[in-house]
């Protein structure tokens, strides 16, 4: 083989092995779990007539669409299209015995952001079940899985830390921001039900959107480092 036949299968190859790795890089679902934080139909006996993440004032700022946006800025510089956002369901919040790993067969990162609608106080009766249930949804295909602690805090956020931890998920403490009364909606004068009001507000939402994002972008970047063959 002649310098410039060569040349010019080398330059082919690597345009194939280029696209390749493009192509592995690429995040294409997002799948978020949560609740009434994540996202509450109108409930007219509250006062709340929105239809995403409660007590937030519009649906630019909960903090799923302020994540979902960060992530779509990001990849917008390495893939063409942006990654389907998707709300994870069919989890029983009492005792995560009922859940659908086929919801996450297509994710590339998961989200988790349960725990403030439990009965079980134990490591019997939540730990362990919520732990089953996040190991089901990562070995489906070995996605980005991040745990969010619930919002209330106390023990099941102790619980899902360590859920976190034994199965080699990362975990975000958002119960942290709970703490300070100005991420409260009650804070804010939006709403007069107790229940709207306990939720995290516009400022609080854009906390738990920035405290996820700081451990997500790193393991967004971990990723599209990786060879083509993950």
């Amino acid at each position: 083989m002649n310098s410039k036949v060569l040349c010019v299968a080398v330059f082919i190859s690597m345009i194939f092995a280029g696209s390749a790795d493009v192509f592995a890089k690429e995040i294409r679902e997002v799948v978020i779990f949560g609740n009434s934080i994540r996202k509450k139909a109108p409930a007219k006996e509250l006062g709340w007539t929105g239809d995403w993440g409660m007590a937030a004032t519009g649906k630019d700022k909960d903090y799923v669409h302020i994540l979902y946006k960060k992530i779509c800025d990001k990849l917008a510089k390495t893939q063409k299209e942006p990654p389907k956002l998707r709300w994870g369901g069919n989890v029983r919040e009492s005792d995560f015995l009922k859940y659908d790993v086929g919801q996450v067969k297509e994710a590339d990162v998961i989200i988790v952001q349960l725990g403030d609608n439990c009965f079980g106080n134990s490591v019997e009766t939540f730990q362990k079940p919520y732990e089953a249930m996040i190991r089901d949804f990562k070995n489906v295909r070995g996605a980005i899985l991040i745990c969010v602690s619930n919002w209330g805090g106390g023990k099941h956020s102790e619980m899902i830390e360590a859920a976190a931890q034994n199965q080699g998920a990362k975990f975000v403490p958002i119960y942290l921001l709970q703490r300070d009364p100005q991420n409260s909606a009650k804070s804010e004068g939006h709403f007069t039900n107790t229940n709207v009001n306990w939720h995290p507000g516009d400022r609080g939402m854009k906390a738990i959107a920035e405290a996820i994002w700081e451990v997500l972008e790193p393991e967004l970047d971990k990723a599209a480092a990786v060879s083509p063959s993950r």
